[in-house]
């Protein structure tokens, strides 16, 4: 009878264990899977951004919502920004 209650305690924790293990695989995967996500839109917003500059326009709102948290990510699109603050105030000059 005693041999009964502890097995069953057992496998409770075991169960518990592996519940947990579970759910914190779970997690680690849904985070590794939003970081490529987010890195896989960020490339394409640059690519956007490098096309024209009307393209830089329409990606730039978008990187500033949801990259203002990451300095570096935010410094190279500054880069990309300077290019076409340079080139527009060549249009401006030549009208």
């Amino acid at each position: 009878m005693e041999d009964e209650e502890l097995d069953g305690e057992f496998e409770e924790e075991l169960d518990e264990a592996f519940y947990d293990a579970s759910v914190n695989l779970a997690r680690h995967n849904l985070e590794v899977t939003l970081r490529r996500t987010m890195e896989g839109c960020f490339r394409a917003a640059k690519e956007c951004a490098s096309e024209s500059a009307e393209g830089f326009k329409k990606m730039d709102a978008f990187v500033r919502k949801f990259y203002a948290d990451e300095p570096k990510k935010m410094a190279e699109w500054e880069e990309i920004e300077r290019k076409y603050e340079f080139s527009d105030e060549v249009i401006e000059d030549e009208e």
